[in-house]
This record gives structure tokens, C-alpha cells and sequence, in this order.
């Protein structure tokens, strides 16, 4: 070889190298075990400090003149993009669309170089780029892809329904699943995690074909290597939105539930096909928990396994460590899981009458399977502490019976319920200043106290009696943020859980945090804040060692927000909450409660915020000369079925003090509708403590309507007995 061939071949290669060196410092090379030092898919790389494609551009260079070609991983030769969302859009405005799609779908899906051959897949900000293609950043903190993009763009090719279409979507998918299935046991590549990512965003089409398929991606992401499978999860934790995994979830719950309407599969125990997406799901459930930006856990509720839920088999086999749904709770809805707490201290409740109907046999003494409390009306709080302080846990698991001294009747749950509401009441109100309210919240939340100067076992006093609400099934009418439910279940809490109670700081922490200008200058704080005690006196409070001599900058904002919130949320409340956290646990001590979610915690206590008011006609009962067929019953359900939804909820709290209902629906209520007399001007009235409507003979639906309406838009502290 001449000198100048030899020349010419070595710039060749210094190009190339070059070339090369850079698409490795920007993007990497692919792998996910890679060990070199000088690519970005290491977890040890070096030059993470660099960023614009003129110091990448220097930085390869450098790297061919001190190692040519000895540092450079295999690097996969990158394809430009050759269709964008707006072509797909214009497809739609053709004559010849079916075809046109039939086209596009073959070229999206039917190539093995899935990743470079659709727009969507290519970050947003590196679109206007010439080298687009180059830019794509894909390692594990980055999968360098827009699925949101991905699913609009699928949406928009399904809109054209019917065979033609479907039929050519099938065989483009299998073709991709195919080539995953080659790889997934031994796969070391970003490319193939994002490829079966690509391929989730496609839903789940309830046909036998599609069904098949659907499975064998399941079984591909199951099978992954775990270092595979932990890139696929942290991108999910951090990197994809939110509809790629509301669109996941639905998916793995449709094809459960089709397994098992279709009778497929068995429910319980169930198919190892089922078993696979459950353990997806549980996968989805754990990482979900982590992110930002949650999906809702109701979600995540499966339809077939909540229908067929057998509460014996599942719990029996939860208590003897076998297959149990119990041990994925994501899976049960809340009456099913209301259902197992109540289910749990029955059994509690009969271990307990037949220890204590021995001992009181050998004792000749008397035995009460209710743990009773006598109550003076005059000194309700008072009297329900002496009882409580003196109580035993297994007092505390019996039913609770109450007897207001002096009155007779028998507490078959409306004396009980009106006992709650008094003692709720009264504990909540401002005099006694243990909790506070933020009016910056649409929902005026009670919060604790920080400068409550009583004694502090009242807290002790209120969880005990959200405990006993809980297994006694009654709905108690207190706003907690769900940050307190948080700390019930002991989960970690961060800034996002000051949103429903104090959304104004919450919103000014954020821009802290997000300010791109000098922190320091511009909002002049410091590690020291102050607010106001019962006394009006200003309180300074470090949020650590000199806090008052460390100003708030631009490196330590950071650390700021996260000790400011820790103080909100849990350093000032300490001792209150320890106190109501102990009092809650004298009661809920149950293992099942680690399966419970802070919303569903909130269901439990203060019942759910969903209601269909038809429930409630299938329930009702109707006294003192009222039937189904009196023309004022047909006139009520008519005027009430009709009303907006806050209009419904004004007419719950007018019946039951409370808009929430019990989980599972109102036909866990008790209800009736009474004749109040003869056609009079009086208002409707309502005993909201045995959920009794007093309705007069008016005259006409007007006149109902117009009187009804006034007694609920005005009934509080009004025409309740």
C-alpha cells in the first residue's frame, strides 16, 4: 500500500473513530453492563460533566489522538426517522387512508429496526436537529423516547376500525415479539427494553389472536435478565408518563379479567398466566408508589378477582402462608378489603367470647361479648377517657354497645353513631384547640395543633376512636389531608403531600426550588423560620445547627425545602401525633392494615366520596303511613335523582350527617322515609343519627321540591333531632 493510500485510510478511521467516540460520550453504546469508563451507558463515566455537542466534538477528538480505536465500545450504526405525527394526521385527510395506514404500520412495526424508523421514539428536544438521529441519549437514566407521542400517533392509526386494519397490525406485532423472544433471557441492550416498551403502548385488543401476543410480551419482560428488568423499572419510575401506565395497568387487568370471564383460567388458585401479570402488576404497584406523579390505585383493582373473591379460601390461606390475593392487596377494592378487616375481628372478636366464656364460667361471673360504655351526655369526653384509659385491647375488639345514662332503648347502631358524631364534635371544636384548620384548602382539613398546650392524651383519645369507628363500621365526619393517613401506615412523605394542607407553601417551595436566578439575593432566607403560637407570640425555629446564620442558596435550596417539610409535616406535630398514632394502634394492630393505601384508610374512616343515590331506593323503608306508591314518594326520587351531584350530597348530610357513604355503596345505610303529618308549611326534617327522613303530605311536587330544597341548603345546626 502507498504512503498516501495509507494516509487516506487513517483519516478514513480517524473519522470514523471520531465519529464514533462521539455518538459513545452523548449517547452510549447500548449496553447495559458496559464497563467503559469513556461511554456513557457506564454507570462510571467520566465525563458526565459534559453537555453541548461542541465539548463532546473536542473530547472525541482527544480520545483518538491518545487511544485511536481501543476505548470504543460496539456502537450500532443509528437510522433517520422517517415518518412524523403530522404525516400521520394528513393520512386521515386522504381518500386512500386504509392504504396509506396499512403502509405506515408495516413500515412503524414491520422492520427489526423498530427504534429508529418511527418520530415519536426521538426526544422533542432534539426534533430540529439535522443529526436528530445521533441525539438520543439512551441509557438508564434516559430512555430517549416519548411514549406520549408513541401512544397519540397508535391512537390515531386504531381510529380506522375493521379487519383491513387489524389484520395488518397483527402480523407486524408478532414480527417485533418474535425478534424480543430471541433475545429476552440474555438481552444486555437499552434498544431492546425500549422496543418492548413501544410495543405496551399498543392496547390490548380483547381478541383470541391479540390475547396470545399479549402474552408472550408478558412472558418477555418476566424472563429479562434483572439488571434488564430494573432499567425497564426505573424508567417507568422516572421517566415515562403517566397514560403509558394507565395504559399498562389496563391492559394486564383486561387480560386478567378476560382469562377468567372467558373461564379460560381459574380464579383461585389462578393460572400461571394470571400469576405472570400479577407479578407485572405487583412490579407496577412498587414503582408507582415512588413516583411523582401517581396513578390512581383504584386502577389497579381487578373486576373478575373482586367479583369472585371468596373471602374464607383467600384468608385461610393467607394465615397458613399459601397462594392468598391478600398478599396483593393493589388487586382488591376497598370492599373487599373493608370486608377482610371486618372478617378478621369477627374472628378476633370469637376467639376472645370463647376464652372469656371459659374463664367467666370457672369465675361463675357474668359475660358480655360487647364492651359497654355508659355515657353522661354532660360530660361525654370526660366520661369515654375513664372508659378508654381503663380498657383492655381484647375490651377494644369486642362490638361497642353505648347507653346514655339515664335513657332507655337499646343500641342497635343509631345510639352508637350519635355517641361518634357528639364526641367527634366536640374534640374538634376550635375551644378546645387541639386542631386547627387551613382555609387555603378547598376542604377546610383539620390539622394537629403545633402549639396545643393541653394534655396531649387527648390525641391518644381521638385514634382510639377512629380505631373503634373503623370496626364498628361507622362513617365519622372528620377532613384530615391524606398526609395523616400517610403517617398512620408510616410512609415516607415529601414535598407533593403538602397539597392539601398547605398548598400556598407547597406552591412557593416549588418555584423556590425551580428558580433559575440568584436564590440568595432574590428571596433572602435563611435555615431559620417562624410562625405564631396560641399566645400570638412569634416562634424561631433553626431547621438545624445555626440555621439562623445559613442563607438559603442556589447549592442548599434543596436541602432547605426537604427540612421545611419535614418540620411541617412531622418534627412539629411530634408529640401530638405520636399520641394519636398509639391511641390508633390500640385498635388497628392487625397485620392486614400494611395492605391498606392512605386513600382507602380514608374510606374506611371517614367513607367514600362516590355514591349513586339509586342505591339508596333500593334500601329505604317507609313508615307512619307512607308506602312505594304514595305520590309524594314518587315525587321525592323523582326531584332527587334529578339533582346535580352537590346537590345530592347536601341531601346526605341533611339525612346522615355526613356526605360520605360507607364503603361498598349506600345499601350498607340504613334508611327511611316517615309521614310527618298532613300538608303543612312545616319543613322536611331528619334524624341523621338513624337515617330517617320526616317528610309532610305537601300538595303538589312543587311545593315538595321548593320546601325539601330549603331544609338542606339550611340544615346545618337545623331540623335535626
Amino acid at each position: 500500500m502507498t504512503e498516501n493510500l495509507e494516509q487516506k485510510a487513517l483519516k478514513d478511521n480517524i473519522q470514523l473513530w471520531t465519529k464514533k467516540y462521539f455518538q459513545q460520550l452523548q449517547n452510549g453504546c447500548d449496553n447495559i453492563s458496559c464497563q467503559n469508563k469513556y461511554c456513557r451507558s457506564c454507570s462510571f463515566f467520566i465525563f458526565s460533566d459534559l453537555s453541548t455537542p461542541n465539548e463532546f466534538a473536542s473530547q472525541a477528538f482527544k480520545l483518538v489522538y491518545f487511544y485511536q480505536d481501543r476505548v470504543l465500545c460496539e456502537i450500532k450504526e443509528m437510522k433517520p426517522s422517517k415518518f412524523r405525527i403530522g404525516k400521520i394526521r394528513k393520512i386521515f385527510e386522504s381518500d386512500e387512508r386504509e392504504l396509506l395506514l396499512v403502509e405506515l404500520i408495516v413500515s412503524v412495526l414491520g422492520t427489526e429496526d423498530l427504534d429508529y424508523s418511527f418520530s415519536p421514539i426521538i426526544p422533542k428536544k432534539f426534533k430540529n436537529s439535522k443529526e436528530s438521529y445521533y441525539c438520543r441519549h439512551l441509557n438508564k437514566n434516559d430512555p430517549g423516547i416519548n411514549l406520549e407521542e408513541v401512544i397519540d400517533a397508535i391512537k390515531l392509526i386504531l381510529l380506522v376500525k375493521g379487519e383491513f386494519i387489524s389484520e395488518s397490525i397483527y402480523p407486524a406485532i408478532e414480527q417485533q415479539i418474535q425478534l424480543l423472544e430471541k433475545e429476552c433471557h440474555t438481552t444486555k441492550s437499552y434498544s431492546y427494553i425500549r422496543r418492548m416498551s413501544i410495543l405496551f403502548c399498543f392496547p390490548i385488543f380483547l381478541k383470541k389472536n391479540y390475547i396470545k401476543l399479549f402474552e408472550r410480551l408478558i412472558k418477555c419482560y418476566l424472563e429479562l435478565p434483572k439488571q434488564a428488568k430494573q432499567i425497564f423499572i426505573g424508567w417507568c419510575t422516572n421517566n415515562f408518563p403517566t397514560p403509558f401506565l394507565t395504559l399498562l395497568v389496563n391492559s394486564l387487568n383486561q387480560y386478567i379479567s378476560f382469562n377468567i370471564f372467558s373461564q379460560r383460567h381459574s380464579v383461585f388458585p389462578p393460572s400461571n398466566s394470571i400469576f405472570l401479570s400479577i407479578n407485572i402488576l405487583n412490579d407496577i404497584f412498587k414503582l408507582n408508589l415512588k413516583r411523582r406523579k401517581k396513578i390512581e390505585i383504584q386502577l389497579f383493582y381487578n373486576i373478575a378477582i373482586n367479583e369472585n373473591f371468596d373471602l374464607d379460601d383467600n384468608y385461610h390461606n393467607y394465615v397458613e402462608e399459601k397462594f392468598s390475593y391478600i398478599d396483593y392487596p393493589f388487586l382488591l377494592n376497598s370492599g373487599n378489603k373493608s370486608s377482610l378487616l371486618s372478617f378478621e375481628s369477627r374472628r378476633i372478636q370469637e376467639k376472645s367470647i370463647q376464652l372469656n366464656y371459659i374463664n367467666s364460667f370457672l369465675d361463675r361471673q357474668e359475660f358480655d361479648p360487647y364492651y359497654k360504655m355508659i355515657i353522661r351526655r354532660k360530660n361525654v369526653v370526660g366520661d369515654t377517657i375513664n372508659h378508654l384509659d381503663r380498657a383492655t385491647k381484647s375490651e377494644l375488639h369486642k362490638g361497642l354497645k353505648i347507653v346514655f345514662e339515664g335513657e332507655d332503648g337499646v343500641d342497635e347502631g343509631g345510639v352508637k353513631k350519635e355517641f361518634f358524631q357528639i364526641i367527634v364534635d366536640q374534640l374538634f371544636d376550635p375551644k378546645y384547640g387541639m386542631f386547627v384548620q387551613n382555609a387555603d384548602t378547598k376542604e377546610t382539613n383539620f390539622w394537629f395543633n403545633k402549639s396545643y398546650i393541653g394534655e396531649m392524651n387527648s390525641y391518644k383519645l381521638i385514634g382510639t376512636l377512629l380505631g373503634l369507628a373503623i370496626y364498628n363500621s361507622v362513617i365519622l365526619g372528620v377532613r384530615f389531608p391524606m398526609t395523616i393517613y400517610k403517617k398512620l401506615l408510616n410512609q415516607p412523605l415529601f414535598l407533593e403531600d403538602l397539597i392539601d394542607y398547605k398548598p400556598k407553601l407547597r406552591k412557593g417551595l416549588q418555584q423556590l426550588l425551580d428558580f433559575e436566578g440568584n436564590v440568595e439575593e432574590t428571596f433572602v432566607l435563611t435555615f431559620q423560620i417562624v410562625y405564631k403560637n396560641v399566645f400570638g407570640e412569634n416562634v424561631f425555629v433553626n431547621l438545624k445547627k445555626n440555621g439562623d446564620k445559613i442563607p438559603v442558596t442556589n447549592e442548599n435550596r434543596e436541602e432547605y425545602v426537604n427540612l421545611l417539610v419535614d418540620w411541617e409535616l412531622n418534627k412539629s406535630i411530634e408529640q401530638q401525633f405520636k399520641k394519636f398514632q398509639l391511641g390508633f394502634q390500640l385498635v388497628c394492630d392487625s397485620p392486614l392494615f400494611s395492605l391498606i393505601q392512605p386513600e382507602e384508610l380514608e374510606a374506611l374512616i371517614c367513607g367514600d366520596r362516590e355514591f349513586d343515590l339509586v342505591d339508596l331506593k333500593t334500601i329505604v323503608k317507609y313508615r307512619d303511613g307512607f308506602d312505594r306508591n304514595s305520590i309524594q314518594i314518587k315525587w321525592i326520587w323523582e326531584i332527587m335523582l334529578n339533582w346535580d351531584k352537590e346537590k345530592q350530597r347536601k341531601f346526605l348530610s341533611f339525612c346522615f350527617g355526613t356526605d360520605r357513604v360507607p364503603i361498598g355503596g349506600l345499601i350498607h345505610l340504613r334508611f327511611s322515609i316517615a309521614r310527618g303529618g298532613p300538608d303543612s308549611e312545616i319543613l322536611p326534617k331528619a334524624s341523621t343519627c338513624y337515617g330517617i327522613l320526616i317528610l309532610p303530605e305537601y300538595s303538589s311536587k312543587e311545593k315538595l321540591k321548593s320546601k325539601l330544597e330549603l331544609a338542606i341548603e339550611n340544615s346545618e345546626g337545623f331540623g335535626l333531632y
